[in-house]
């Protein structure tokens, strides 16, 4: 009985320290998060400044109005990109090589070698000259958005970044996804450091009644060297 007693009374200094550290952690509030807005509007005004990016573009199968479905490759400011793109012809896929130099547009398909086409051929497709565009581009996405909330700090990608869910201008998506009608929601990572773009999933209306798929976009690389040249 007196053991009993004595290790109760032992443990009370135990037992008020722990109190107090709850306490106190407690009464500390959570990290505030930045305004969406703020956030956005640095994002939209760096991305203007970016010279040379990679970029990453996923679509959900199931967007089968987007052309389209997967597309990686280098792009700069000026409209120069190479890169592959895996386009949906008559239910079967199709990988291309593209370039884009001089105004010019070069493609090459799964055989044959590159041929010229005009670039306007690309608008209705995949236009990646478009996407650094600081008018027409990420800038321009990132600065028409609406409804925007912080929800987020976390790790994508290997980067620090916080994660605001917006509605997207369907026009100024159009610019990175061709072929996206209706109203479109996402999400955005963008770098807590450089306030540069990191990700963004975009949740696009199938056609079937309230359904939506994903398409993303990852970014790379920023300013990384590149020289793109007009195929030999």
């Amino acid at each position: 009985m007196l053991a009993g007693r004595i290790g109760r009374i032992a443990l009370l200094p135990l037992i008020a320290v722990l109190a107090l550290l709850a306490a106190c952690t407690s009464s500390t509030p959570a990290e505030q998060l930045p305004a969406a807005s703020d956030l956005l509007a640095k994002s939209a005004a760096a991305m203007r400044t970016v010279k040379t990016a990679a970029i990453d573009i996923q679509v959900d199968q199931a967007l089968n109005a987007i052309a389209v479905r997967r597309a990686t490759g280098t792009l700069t400011a000026a409209g120069e990109a190479k890169g592959t793109a895996t386009l949906a012809q008559g239910g079967t896929l199709a990988e291309f090589e593209f370039v884009i130099a001089g105004g010019d547009l070069y493609l090459k398909g799964p055989t044959g070698a590159y041929r010229k086409v005009p670039l306007v051929f690309a608008a209705s497709i995949y236009d990646p000259s478009a996407i650094l565009n600081p008018d027409k581009g990420v800038a321009r996405l990132l600065s028409t958005t609406a409804d925007a909330k912080t929800e987020a700090r976390e790790s994508v990608n290997g980067a620090d970044a916080y994660r605001v869910r917006a509605n997207l201008d369907q026009q100024a998506v159009s610019a990175l996804v061709p072929g996206i009608s209706g109203r479109v929601s996402g999400l955005l990572w963008l770098d807590a450091g450089t306030s540069r773009l990191v990700k963004a999933q975009l949740d696009v209306p199938t056609g079937n009644g309230s359904a939506t798929a994903p398409a993303t976009v990852t970014f790379s690389d920023y300013d990384a060297p590149v020289t793109i040249t007009p195929p030999s």
